[in-house]
C-alpha cells in the first residue's frame, strides 16, 4: 500500500499479490493487534458502563425480552422498520438474563469482533487501523449506543475478509451478506452494493486467467440475481411498515424537493466523515456542526463535500472493484437519504462504512491494469492515496473523544433518573400513563413495569407503533384513563415532556414531582406528574418523600 512516510508495507511483488499481502497482514503484528484490541475493549466497556440508555435502545431490548417466542416477536416488531436479526439475538440473550447489562455485553462483543477483523485482516497500516477502530463510528455510535447498526458493520467487514482471503471463501461471503441484509435497512442497501461489487469482481476479475467461462457466467448470473431478489424481498417484507402504521417513511418526488434540499444531498457524505457535533453549552449528540443553515454555509459545506467525494474516488481508483463499490454505495445511500428517508447519525454512518470498505477493497489486492486510463490515473496519485486516507480518519477520532467524554461526564438521556425518582416517591407500583410514548417506554423499561398507552388502549413495556397518536387526543384519553384508574388505584403517574405536557384539566388535580432541568445529550426532557385519589379508607392521605434522589444538574441550555 504505497504512501510515503505513512506506509508501513512495501509493494507486493509476489505472483500472487493477495496471498503475499494477506499473509503478511495476518502474521506480522499479533502483539500490536491484541494490545490495541485490549485498549479498545476497555474503552468501549468503560463508556458503555456509564452510558445512560436512550429510548430507541430500550424499545428494542424490552420488545425482544417481553415477546413470548419468535412468532410474537414477529408480530410486535412489524412496526419497527428493521429486519429481525438483532431483535432475535436480544431475545436469545434474554433467555440467559433479562438485565439491560446482558444487552450491553452482547453489543460490546459485536463491536470488539468488528474491531478485531480490522486489526487482524484489513490491508491497512498500523496507524490507519488505530485511527479506524478508535473513530466515532467504531468506538462510539456503533459500539456504545445499543442499536443494530454495529452488527451490520461487523458483517460487512467479515464479508470483506471472506472475499479477500487467500483462498476466496465465497460461501462465507454469501452468509455474511445474508446476515448483513437482515440487520437494518442500511444493512440491506450495503449488502446489495457489496454483492454487486463482488459479482463484478468474480465475473470480470483483474486477473483475466481467472475469468469464468460464458456458460458458468450465465448460470451464476441467473442464480445470483434470483438470490439477490429473494433476499431483498424478505428484507423489504420485514422493513416495510403495515398499512395502519403511523409512520410510512418520507419518500419525496423530485418535483417536490426544493433546490436547497437537492444541494444538501452531497453534504451528508461530509457529515459522515466529519461527525463533529455541536457543543454549545454541552455536547449535543446527533446535531452536526457541518449542517448548513445559510446559503453561504451551504456553499462552503457543499464545496468541502465535493472535495471529499473526489478523495474517495482517488482512493477507490486503485482497483476496479473498489471504484464500482464506492460509486454504487455512495450514490445509492445519498439518493436514499435525499429522496426516500432523510435519516440521522446512525443511518448516515453507513456512508463511512462504504468509505472504509472502499479502501479495504482498493488495497486488498494488486492494482488493476485495465482500463489503461484508470491505471495511469491510479499511478499518478499512488503516493498520496495512503496519506489522504489517514487524514480522512482523523476527524472521526476527534468526534469520538468529544462525544465519549461527554457521555462519561454528562447524562446521555434522563430515563434512568426518572425511574429512580418514581421509586423514591414510592410510585413504582402505581399505573403509569404515557403522554409521550417513547419517553414513558424508556422509563418503564427501568421500573420494569408496563406503561399504559391510553389512546391505543394497550398496556405494554414497549411502544406499539400502530396508528398515529395525535397530541390532543392523547391528553384527553389520558385524562379519562386517569379518572378510571383512580377508582381502583390510589395514585396514577403520567409521563410527559415540557413540549408535550398533560392537559390543563389533568394538571389541575395533579402534582408535578419532576422536570428535567438540563438538556441531556439526546435532547429528551421529562415531566412526571402524579394524580392522587381523594383521601378515603382505601386511600389514606399520601405521604410523599421530602426529597428526590440526588443528582447534579448540568449547565446545558434548555430546548
Amino acid at each position: 500500500m504505497p504512501s510515503d512516510f505513512l506506509s508501513a508495507r512495501a509493494e507486493v511483488t509476489s505472483p500472487h499479490p493477495r496471498s503475499a499481502e494477506r499473509s503478511g497482514a495476518e502474521a506480522a503484528h499479533p502483539r500490536f493487534e491484541m494490545a490495541v484490541l485490549a485498549v479498545y475493549t476497555l474503552l468501549v466497556s468503560f463508556v458503555s458502563a456509564l452510558h445512560e440508555p436512550w429510548k430507541d435502545e430500550t424499545q428494542a431490548w424490552r420488545m425482544a425480552i417481553d415477546s413470548n417466542g419468535f412468532a410474537e416477536l414477529v408480530r410486535n416488531a412489524r412496526y419497527e422498520g428493521h429486519p429481525l436479526l438483532f431483535h432475535v439475538m436480544l431475545q436469545w440473550v434474554g433467555l440467559l438474563s433479562r438485565s439491560w447489562w446482558a444487552a450491553v455485553v452482547l453489543h460490546v462483543i459485536v463491536a470488539c469482533v468488528a474491531a478485531w477483523l480490522v486489526l487482524r485482516c484489513a490491508p491497512f497500516t498500523r496507524l490507519q487501523k488505530v485511527l479506524l477502530v478508535f473513530g466515532y463510528w467504531s468506538a462510539y455510535e456503533y459500539s456504545v449506543v445499543v442499536r443494530p447498526y454495529g452488527l451490520g458493520m461487523m458483517f460487512a467487514f467479515a464479508a470483506c475478509v471472506a472475499w479477500l482471503a487467500r483462498r476466496r471463501r465465497i460461501g462465507w461471503t454469501i452468509v455474511c451478506l445474508l446476515l448483513l441484509a437482515n440487520t437494518t435497512a442500511m444493512g440491506t442497501l450495503l449488502a446489495m452494493a457489496l454483492a454487486a461489487a463482488f459479482a463484478f469482481d468474480w465475473a470480470w476479475p483483474d486477473d483475466v486467467t481467472r475469468r469464468p467461462g460464458a456458460r458458468t457466467l450465465a448460470m451464476a448470473g441467473v442464480a445470483t440475481a434470483a438470490s439477490a431478489l429473494l433476499v431483498l424481498y424478505f428484507a423489504v417484507v420485514q422493513i416495510r411498515p403495515p398499512a395502519d402504521a403511523g409512520y410510512q417513511g418520507e419518500p419525496q418526488s423530485p418535483a417536490a424537493i426544493s433546490l436547497w434540499e437537492i444541494a444538501s444531498i452531497p453534504t451528508v457524505e461530509l457529515r459522515a466523515l466529519f461527525p463533529i457535533v455541536l457543543a454549545n453549552g454541552g455536547v449535543q449528540w446527533n446535531r452536526w456542526v457541518l449542517k448548513p443553515d445559510s446559503r453561504y454555509e451551504l456553499a462552503l459545506v457543499l464545496g468541502l463535500s465535493f472535495i471529499m467525494l473526489g478523495i474517495g474516488l482517488t482512493i477507490a481508483a486503485r482497483r476496479r472493484v473498489s471504484l464500482l463499490f464506492y460509486l454504487v454505495g455512495t450514490v445509492g445511500f445519498l439518493v436514499f437519504f435525499g429522496f426516500l428517508f432523510p435519516g440521522t447519525a446512525h443511518h448516515h454512518g453507513y456512508l463511512f462504512i462504504v468509505w472504509v470498505i472502499t479502501a479495504w477493497l482498493a488495497w486488498g489486492a494488486a492494482p488493476s491494469e485495465r482500463p489503461r486510463l484508470l491505471r495511469r490515473f491510479s499511478e499518478g496519485v499512488d503516493r498520496m492515496r495512503g496519506n489522504l486516507f489517514v487524514i480522512s480518519l482523523i476527524p472521526p477520532v476527534i468526534a469520538a473523544a468529544e462525544v465519549a467524554a461527554a457521555d462519561v461526564f454528562t447524562p446521555f438521556a434522563d430515563a434512568t433518573h426518572v425511574a429512580a425518582v418514581i421509586r423514591a416517591q414510592g410510585l413504582v407500583d402505581a399505573p403509569t400513563i404515557a403522554i409521550v410514548r417513547s419517553h414513558a417506554q424508556a422509563v418503564g423499561a427501568f421500573t420494569d413495569r408496563p406503561v399504559i398507552y391510553p389512546l391505543e388502549g394497550k398496556t405494554l413495556t414497549f411502544v406499539y407503533w400502530g396508528a398515529p397518536s395525535p397530541y390532543d387526543a392523547t391528553v384527553r384519553a389520558a385524562d379519562s384513563a386517569t379518572t378510571a384508574l383512580l377508582s381502583r388505584h390510589c395514585r396514577v403517574v403520567l409521563i410527559a415532556s415540557p413540549s408535550k405536557d398533560i392537559a390543563p384539566e389533568t394538571a389541575a388535580r395533579a402534582r408535578l414531582i419532576y422536570t428535567t432541568q438540563y438538556r441531556p445529550m439526546s435532547g429528551d426532557r421529562y415531566r412526571v406528574w402524579v394524580v392522587s385519589a381523594p383521601p378515603s379508607a382505601r386511600c389514606p392521605t399520601a405521604r410523599y418523600p421530602s426529597t428526590s434522589p440526588a443528582f447534579t444538574p448540568q449547565p446545558i441550555p434548555t430546548s
